[in-house]
């Protein structure tokens, strides 16, 4: 496939995807709940103040709540180091190797895809499935350098 954009220009869209990479992995390690709830993990109502009391219930969301943050967390490295990875192959000049990692990340992102779909709706799923797309067309541009 051939195309009009520079080689340089493709190295900066593959740059842009490590770099957001790296933006959604340390979000998930600095707000796991924030990041949780672009998942659609966390509800979005307030606590009343009556729930509040440590009852079985309650314990049972704090342990929801600390296994949703532990997951975030665990996605959020792997995020990083996919864009640390990305940062790499470009030092390297290697932008096949990149485009190789990219598209292996848009298998990941088909998953994070589906359960945002799920849990937030066709607009959120709609708008990461296009995010997806995007970073495929960068990694078919990085591959033809």
């Amino acid at each position: 496939m051939t195309s009009s954009l520079s080689s340089s220009t493709w190295r900066l869209l593959g740059l842009s995807v490590a770099t957001s990479y790296i933006g959604l992995g340390s979000i998930g390690l600095l707000a796991p709940g924030f990041a949780a709830k672009g998942f659609g993990l966390y509800p979005d109502k307030a606590v009343s103040p009556a729930a509040s009391q440590p009852t079985a219930l309650n314990k049972a969301e704090d342990l929801h709540a600390h296994s949703v943050e532990t997951a975030m967390s665990l996605l959020a490295v792997r995020d990083i180091s996919i864009g640390v990875a990305l940062f790499a192959f470009d030092y390297q000049r290697q932008p096949r190797a990149m485009a190789t990692l990219i598209f292996s990340g848009v298998v990941l992102c088909v998953g994070d895809v589906a359960v945002i779909w799920k849990n937030r709706g066709t607009a959120w799923g709609t708008a990461f499935a296009f995010g997806a797309g995007l970073w495929m067309a960068i990694a078919s541009g990085l591959w033809d350098q």
